[in-house]
């Protein structure tokens, strides 16, 4: 019998057209090939959503993503999915279908497509010529002799048919039984470099896709920061072909091998290289200082970035030292403004709370670090602290109004609570839920 209860329904996006079996009990989507259904799409979260069954039922649960999820073009968090729902996450639209249960399949001999050689084998092709039927000759010895003969020239003339059958059908459907054309080579190869130099500092950052697959980023700033780093990882073979995909369709094989302009300031230098092969067919395209980027290497290389930095999960580091100390400086005024709005929405402090992380995490390879670095440090210390007093807060209350039965008091409390923090993976959000649906379950009872 099938192990699924629902169908996923691919109807636009990168895997339009696919039809995924919902595995229970759950399943994740995102960008990483950490995900049950990895897409390389740069409007997905790198785990974006997760579908999950609950007493029979489909749940769609959103994982904090940048982009919302959307059920029916409504935003939603936690939400029960029905028979035709349609979600959206990304460019992708997913339809929601009931899997259909099937019987078990009999281990019967199932016939070769038009496009798959034969499998029937000469062991497998039994002739009835006759030999083990009941001879009533035995008492003609002259007529022995002759039939025998007889039989094996009718068994070679019916082989011989029956051959030339074969051929004849092979070749009307376009099919072949002796020759298996070759794998087409879809082998993904990249090398990408950035540089970014002046007197006073060179910047360098390289990533590589070699053919097994490893996906290699590597980065020389030779500024006050002093930084090197160099990270790897395999990438799945799947994520891959989307890949390929994308890239050939970006325009970039129809490039010209060099764009050259002229430098805005003396003595700097930008320069961007790509090199890209799929299978046999490669292209390699050089831009110098050119503030604009013909639209099929634009279109290639930001699918390129895109893809390194969801895999290696290292948005920040193709970005010279100048630059993430200036996105370090907005990430902390949006923590400040959301602190300051804290009693505005319930989310605002963890919203906070995650952009001084952020902060923190552009300075992660900057040394020495700049002076505001303490302000990020006391930001933090500040609003965790004012997120754990309110957690324990509502706790106390959902807890007092469960054990005195209050049950639609309990419930605005535990909704505040996951509110207040979405993250689903943090044990407080966790134990709140859990105790939301017992509570939402003793309410419809009423």
């Amino acid at each position: 019998m099938a192990t699924f209860t629902h169908i996923l329904v691919f109807e636009r996006g990168p895997r339009a057209g696919r039809r995924i079996p919902f595995t229970p009990p759950w399943m994740t989507l995102g960008r990483t090939s950490s995900c049950d259904i990895a897409i390389a799409d740069p409007l997905l979260s790198r785990a974006h959503c997760r579908f999950e069954l609950r007493d029979g039922n489909l749940w769609l649960v959103d994982l904090e993503s940048a982009n919302e999820t959307f059920v029916n073009d409504v935003p939603i968090r936690n939400h029960s999915l029905l028979i035709g729902d349609v979600v959206t996450a990304g460019d992708s639209v997913i339809r929601i279908e009931r899997a259909e249960e099937t019987a078990p399949v009999p281990a019967t001999p199932i016939a070769p497509a038009a496009d798959e050689p034969s499998a029937i084998t000469p062991a497998e092709v039994v002739i009835d010529l006759g030999f083990d039927k009941p001879d009533d000759d035995h008492a003609h010895p002259q007529k022995n002799l002759v039939r025998p003969l007889i039989w094996l020239v009718s068994a070679i003339l019916i082989l011989g048919i029956g051959i030339w059958a074969i051929q004849n059908f092979s070749h009307t459907t376009g099919a072949t039984t002796t020759v298996r054309q070759a794998p087409q080579d879809n082998t993904l190869q990249i090398f990408y470099e950035k540089i970014e130099a002046s007197a006073e500092n060179i910047f360098r950052y390289e990533m590589s896709l070699a053919a097994d697959g490893m996906l290699t980023v590597k980065i020389n700033d030779l500024s006050g920061s002093g930084r090197h780093i160099e990270e790897k990882k395999r990438v799945a073979r799947e994520l891959l072909l989307e890949l390929s995909r994308d890239l050939e369709s970006s325009g970039f094989f129809t490039l010209e091998k060099s764009y050259s302009g002229f430098a805005l300031n003396p003595n700097t230098l930008n320069e961007s290289h790509l090199v890209i092969a799929v299978g046999r067919k490669v292209h390699t395209s050089r831009i110098r200082n050119r503030s604009d980027e013909p639209d099929g290497f634009r279109s290639a290389r930001e699918k390129i970035e895109t893809f390194s930095k969801n895999e290696l999960g290292l948005w920040a580091i193709q970005f010279s030292a100048e630059k993430l100390t200036e996105l370090a400086e907005d990430a902390m005024g949006v923590a400040r403004k959301r602190y300051s709005e804290r009693d505005v929405r319930y989310g605002n402090l963890f919203e906070a709370l995650r952009n001084y992380r952020d902060a923190i995490f552009y300075l992660d390879t900057i040394n020495p670090k700049p002076e505001f670095y303490a302000e990020i440090i006391d930001g933090i210390d500040t609003a965790r602290e004012e997120l754990r007093l309110r957690y324990e807060q509502h706790n106390f209350w959902a807890d007092r109004a469960i054990n005195t039965s209050d049950w639609r008091t309990a419930q605005r409390e535990l909704k505040i609570i996951c509110e207040m923090i979405p993250d689903r993976s943090d044990p407080r959000h966790m134990t709140a839920m859990e105790k939301l649906l017992d509570v939402e379950k003793r309410l419809r009872q009423r």
